[in-house]
């Protein structure tokens, strides 16, 4: 069997090798003549899988390892018969981490108090209901906006669009779509970023097309938000314009956490095998953090607390300060910079690894973080 897998794919090798010759390719190298005669092709959201593609190919398989699927023509799939499987949910906890990483550091570095705000969640799936979570774990006030989960539950705890928009924090969480009466694509437009009320903080960590980007250029000139960008329109080619106004600007890595990656490829190489009738072999196997323990001396709030935590953990401003260097690079280098800061994009593990040491007589606080998932200990 010739299995074709992105060379960015995580233990890609370790998983299928057992079960033919694993190729490993750039994902932007993955062509039609290289997929002719392969079996099964194992992907990441930027090769593109379609009729183009391939037609003509032997392909039976196909897996995405990403939670999104709008690179995957899945009609054409379903018509030809080729088998499919995304790995739905496997970097959530990864993407709601990096929220409230990004929520801390600008909490601290800007002097914003987060306790008393109300948070916007538009897009309660996977990834949106994390951070739900979360949010209510932090005292925030949650708003919630996910219409096709409203018109399947028919739950009252949602709200329109226009209602999560007043929140005084706006986190994006939704699939891309182009079409039908739930349409994403340019979702957050001239008309919704109207009616944002300045100083708000603004996370898009969904996809980059949902936010109108030209449009948010042009909103930054005369209102002040605070933005977190972690997608972008056209990647690998985005706007060093908007990169430059940004806060924070990292290159589509919200959900790269080590934990993330291995459940993407367990994931996929689970439905793989299911597929084509083989047996299970392999199980990952994820490596001991040697410096686990983080010690707080002094809790003052929650989101110093956090902080503290987050600094040692994930920095995100490192993520945005390498990924704003692209602003000053030649054009014909930017999009390849960015690529390269995902492929080689560090060791990056998830809070369940680690235990908080924290002053005894914290119990409030205890409680809050171990519904980040941290494990904590008192002294």
């Amino acid at each position: 069997m010739k299995i074709i897998i992105d060379e960015n794919i995580i233990f890609a090798k370790e998983a299928f090798s057992p079960y033919g010759n694993v190729i490993l390719k750039s994902g932007r190298e993955i062509t039609k003549s290289l997929v002719k005669d392969a079996d099964a092709l194992i992907t990441r959201s930027i090769t593109q899988i379609n009729s183009n593609l391939l037609s003509g190919s032997r392909v039976q398989f196909i897996g995405t390892a990403t939670i999104g699927i709008d690179h995957v023509n899945t009609d054409y799939l379903k018509k030809e018969g080729i088998g499919f499987a995304n790995a739905a949910g496997c970097n959530s906890q990864a993407v709601a981490e990096y929220v409230f990483t990004a929520l801390t550091y600008i909490s601290q570095t800007k002097q914003i108090p987060l306790l008393d705000k109300t948070i916007g969640v538009i897009g309660a799936g996977n990834i949106g209901s994390k951070v739900v979570k979360m949010s209510k774990a932090l005292g925030l006030k949650v708003l919630i906006n996910d219409p096709p989960l409203q018109r399947k539950t028919k739950e009252n705890i949602y709200c329109s669009l226009k209602e999560a928009l007043t929140a005084d924090i706006i986190t994006l969480h939704v699939p891309i779509t182009y079409s039908g009466i739930d349409k994403t694509f340019h979702l957050i437009d001239e008309k919704q970023l109207t009616q944002i009320k300045k100083d708000t903080i603004f996370l898009n960590s969904s996809r980059g097309p949902v936010v109108n980007n030209k449009t948010m250029i042009k909103i930054l000139k005369s209102k002040n938000l605070t933005t977190i960008f972690d997608v972008w329109e056209n990647e690998p080619e985005i706007s060093t314009t908007l990169l430059s106004k940004v806060d924070i600007g990292t290159p589509h890595i919200a959900g790269y956490s080590f934990e993330g990656k291995v459940n993407g490829t367990k994931m996929i190489y689970d439905a793989f095998c299911k597929f084509f009738n083989l047996e299970l072999s392999w199980n990952p196997n994820l490596p001991e953090i040697s410096n686990k323990g983080i010690e707080i001396n002094i809790v003052d709030s929650i989101e110093n607390a956090l902080y503290q935590i987050f600094k040692k953990v994930y920095p995100i401003n490192e993520d945005s300060n390498q990924l704003k260097k692209m602003v000053g690079l030649p054009k014909e280098m930017q999009s390849k910079y960015f690529d390269k800061l995902r492929k080689e994009y560090r060791l990056r593990r998830e809070l369940s690894n680690y235990t908080v040491i924290l002053p005894s007589r914290n119990r409030s606080i205890k409680e809050m973080l171990q519904n980040f998932g941290l494990n904590i200990i008192e002294k």
